[in-house]
């Protein structure tokens, strides 16, 4: 079965509610006739470098990369493509309308098993963002706790129905011990009304939203050690790659530089992010735009408070296990060692 697209790494539009998984009906590996604002000036260098729909400061380490020089200076001639809202995730990386692209890593092997050949050459997130929000005086305190409970996610798909579901296995718990409820992306009102007695979202994204809005919630977060999903990436082709690698280096450590002068300079990635993102033009966007970063940027950097892009191996092929065993994902078991290597990000 087709799935949509997991919830990280999509744009923001009003009052924070992010357009986390695609709402349409569309395939999201579907074919698309935008074919973007490719630069090929230079075609030797030339890298078109996908982000997934609207513009958000989440992205700001690749705005910053490309508006700091840091992709010149890297030898690449860089173009930054945000997709249409009505293409798939991976179409115009697939067409060759885009070299690299960055989004949620749980997202490959359901690709690969629709017959794109992705792979992922470095991390962007070095943690899962998903987490579990209940009201603040709620008597759900763990996830065992869930047991029972009523709880809202935007789908049975993508990074939401996968992060839900590992934290259910890390209580000893299953779907069928909850009510799962599809409520769209009506986190907000769906636990103000009562309608659910959790909902899943995200750290940088619905969490923001709640805290914004002045809701006073909680959330039961997954066990990071044990959660064997893995999130924003940095993918492309195998044909790419194995036809480009000094370009897929080039790529990924100007990125990794990128993501290290956000971390250092936050002030800086949103002045930067504003020449992408024109709803930032007035205090309160601004103010929920610094929120998200701050939040972003604990993703961004490890336990130890470090930047890298090496990716975590072992995770991917638990992901791999993980994703094999949730009914529709996938067809077959997914060949995990295809899908992910470390030759070009350090590792």
């Amino acid at each position: 079965m087709r799935h949509r697209l997991g919830a990280v790494l999509m744009g923001a539009v009003a009052a924070l509610a992010l357009v986390a998984c695609s709402t349409s009906t569309e395939d999201p590996y579907a074919s698309s006739g935008d074919s973007g604002d490719r630069d090929t000036t230079t075609s030797g260098t030339s890298v078109t470098i996908g982000l997934t729909y609207i513009p958000n400061v989440q992205f700001a380490p690749v705005y910053v990369a490309k508006d700091d020089g840091i992709y010149r200076s890297a030898g690449l001639n860089a173009t930054v493509r945000h997709h249409g809202t009505d293409e798939g995730l991976f179409t115009a990386l697939a067409a060759g309308e885009e070299d690299v692209v960055v989004a949620s890593g749980d997202e490959v092997l359901p690709a690969r098993d629709q017959g794109i050949d992705l792979v992922s050459i470095g991390s962007f997130y070095q943690s899962y963002p998903v987490t579990i929000i209940v009201p603040e005086d709620s008597s759900i305190q763990s996830l065992a706790d869930l047991k029972g409970a009523k709880v809202g996610v935007p789908g049975e798909y993508g990074s939401s129905w996968y992060g839900l579901l590992a934290g259910l296995q890390q209580a000893g718990l299953t779907s069928s011990d909850i009510t799962v409820v599809s409520i769209g992306y009506t986190q907000q009102a769906a636990l103000a009304a009562g309608q659910v007695d959790a909902v899943v979202g995200f750290t940088n994204n619905e969490l923001i939203a709640f805290q914004q809005a002045g809701v006073a919630v909680r959330t039961i977060d997954l066990d990071p050690t044990t959660t064997p999903l893995v999130s924003a990436s940095i993918i492309t082709t195998r044909t790419w790659l194995d036809d480009h690698p000094d370009l897929a280096k080039a790529v990924v450590e100007a990125t990794t530089t990128g993501i290290q002068r956000v971390v250092d300079n936050p002030q800086h990635a949103l002045e930067v992010t504003r020449n992408y993102d024109e709803t930032l033009n007035d205090s309160s966007s601004l103010a929920t735009a610094r929120a998200v970063l701050a939040a972003t940027i604990t993703l961004f950097t490890g336990a130890d408070g470090q930047v890298r892009t090496t990716q975590d191996l072992d995770r991917w092929q638990q992901m791999g296990a993980f994703q094999a065993s949730i009914p529709g994902v996938l067809s077959s078991t997914p060949d995990v060692a295809a899908a992910v290597t470390n030759d070009v990000s350090g590792g």
